[in-house]
């Protein structure tokens, strides 16, 4: 009896610490989230340093260390703009991170702030050191100032992508990729199967820098009255790696060399500085509704890891039936903005996607915005749209199909595993990584694959109002700019999210219109309720998430790259992890 009670006691002690510190982190979470008066004569202090996504679907959790996104960003600015308390902007671009696209977006979004004409509002930047997006985000402050001491500077290192190839490394280790591919330009699972880029995709990616660079430069060149020359030989010809002091002042690339006591002293003196993360996003009380609703991450068959192995966000057809089913049910929505940010995956989870959003758009007009990429599956999600949006910057297209089927027969051979198979029916063991995929096996895969391809080809003709050969020269796989794809008729407008929402307004005629946001961003008790937060994994998870390692989020990609292949091994994938610097 004795031991039974101290067993008790021992239970009861760990529910009693667990209850404590459920109650100390929902108390976090909820004192995060105060929100402070804001006095006239404010200046909105941002500090964008580190990782922004698009849209953080979790919010107040203290151990879930998002940055801000950038879509709350645009939100609050939206808001400042408009409010008169609010005087300017103390920008702090350092070591800032995001895809192109959102920044092009955020950067577009601070010139209307500045250019809002209701108040006169200021933007100020102040740095010790900043890389190219950072500074592409200054470039539009009313007065950049920068430290001058010669180990600080600008970094303009021009816009370049690594692709890595793993085939010899592969090989060695007697690990065989079997890639097939519907599109001369699907690159995807080259990376497997080649040791080096193929002149199909070197010619895609290098039109694709090209158009990328071509616009920062342009973009540059508008913001601080130089020449799109000028900025070109900063970008390609200057001996130094850093452009610090007087020679940044020299090339206009900065107005005033200061330190940031001395910016904060001269200029910001008399305002009240006010943190971006506690300014509050003032909401409209218009009937009509449109609703926003975030895809992001790549088309997966089901997302039940937890949170914390890598990027949690991924895009299945069961979350997004749930949040279209949410919206048509409010009458007051009168349309839906599809925000898109992926570089596709599951083939049949895409064109299931493509029938729910079918669904709902005989209901209500539907609009796509574009992010980062929309590529493959993300544009098969969004080529039936009403009307598509996407930025320059935006990587899209990729309309073609890619088959994996991985074995590990050298390897096995080598190590004298001996694996003995016994089957009825012609595809029995089909999968099996055991084996070299015979002749019969590709040629059965490569018809499903055109099959899928020809489907694809035939959602983007109607969507798009196109024919099957226009469909056909955009297509085989390769990858466009938004530029590019306005061009070819696969997007209709460059533009942003604001662009998206007043196209979708015209479409649903309504004038005035608020905006509703989904998926709701989930607090503390939706995240451990819905996660399984106690188990051992995600505990580890947790941990080494919290480690910031680079290597566990490159290890954590391909794990998932590896999952999505063995579960469906025909894919709609953007090729390659494809980043553009």
């Amino acid at each position: 009896m004795k031991k039974i009670g101290k067993i008790l006691l021992w239970i009861f002690a760990i529910i009693g610490i667990f209850v404590v510190l459920f109650l100390i982190l929902l108390a976090k979470s909820i004192s995060s989230e105060k929100k402070i008066a804001i006095k006239p004569n404010s200046i909105l202090e941002i500090d964008l340093s580190g990782i922004h996504r698009d849209y953080n679907a979790y919010k107040g959790i203290p151990f879930v260390k998002e940055n801000i996104s950038i879509s709350e960003i645009c939100r609050k600015l939206d808001s400042a703009k408009g409010d008169s308390r609010i005087k300017g902007i103390y920008l702090k671009p350092a070591f800032y991170q995001g895809g192109w696209a959102l920044t092009k977006e955020l950067r577009e979004k601070l010139l209307d702030f500045k250019n809002s004409g209701t108040f006169d509002k200021k933007i100020y930047s102040y740095f010790d050191i900043v890389y190219d997006k950072g500074y592409y985000l200054a470039s539009v402050s009313d007065s950049i100032f920068m430290n001058p001491s010669a180990s600080g500077g600008i970094a303009l290192t021009g816009i370049g992508a690594d692709i890595s190839f793993y085939k010899g490394f592969l090989d060695k280790l007697g690990i065989e990729f079997t890639v097939l591919h519907q599109g001369k330009y699907k690159g995807a699972g080259e990376q497997f199967s080649r040791k080096t880029i193929s002149q199909p995709m070197r010619e895609s990616f290098t039109k694709l820098i090209d158009d990328l660079y071509n616009q920062d430069i342009k973009d540059l060149a508008d913001a601080r009255n130089l020449s799109e020359n000028q900025v070109r030989n900063i970008m390609e010809n200057r001996p130094d790696f850093l452009i610090s002091g007087k020679r940044a002042l020299d090339l206009n690339l900065v107005d005033f060399l200061s330190s940031e006591k001395e910016f904060k002293e001269n200029i910001l003196a008399g305002y009240h500085l006010v943190e971006l993360s506690k300014y509050p996003i003032q909401k409209s009380s218009s009937e009509n509704k449109i609703a926003v609703l975030y895809a992001q991450g790549p088309i997966v068959v089901s997302n039940t890891e937890s949170m914390f192995g890598g990027d949690y966000r991924k895009i299945t057809s069961e979350d997004i039936a749930k949040e279209l089913e949410k919206i048509k049910k409010m009458s007051s929505v009168k349309a839906l903005v599809f925000r898109v940010d992926s570089p596709g995956g599951s083939a049949l989870i895409s064109d299931i996607i493509w029938e729910e959003l079918e669904r709902i758009n005989e209901e209500i007009p539907l609009v796509v915005s574009m992010g980062n990429l929309a590529a493959s599956g993300g544009y098969y999600i969004s080529c039936g749209a009403d009307y598509i949006f996407a930025q320059p910057n935006t990587l899209t297209g990729s309309i073609g199909v890619v088959g994996f089927l991985p074995n590990w027969q050298k390897l096995r051979e080598w190590a004298d595993v001996n694996t003995y198979q016994i089957k009825r029916g012609k595809y029995a063991n089909f999968f099996s990584p055991n084996f070299a995929p015979s002749e019969n096996d590709k040629k059965s895969l490569s018809l499903l694959m055109k099959n899928t391809y020809d489907e694809f080809k035939s959602r983007v003709a109607e969507g798009r109002g196109m024919t099957p050969a226009e469909v056909e020269n955009v297509a085989q796989g390769r990858i466009w700019s938004g530029i590019d794809a306005v061009e070819n008729g696969l997007v209709d407008e460059l533009g942003g999210l604001n662009d998206a929402l007043a196209k979708a307004a015209e479409l649903a005629q309504i004038e005035d219109y608020s905006t509703l946001v989904f998926p709701v961003q989930k607090g503390l008790i939706e995240l451990m309720l819905e996660k399984n937060f106690f188990d051992v994994e995600t505990m580890i998870d947790l941990y080494l998430k919290q480690s910031n390692s680079k290597i566990f989020d490159a290890v954590l990609e391909e794990k998932d790259f590896i999952k999505m292949i063995s579960r469906e091994p025909i894919q709609l994938i953007h090729p390659y992890k494809f980043e553009v610097n």
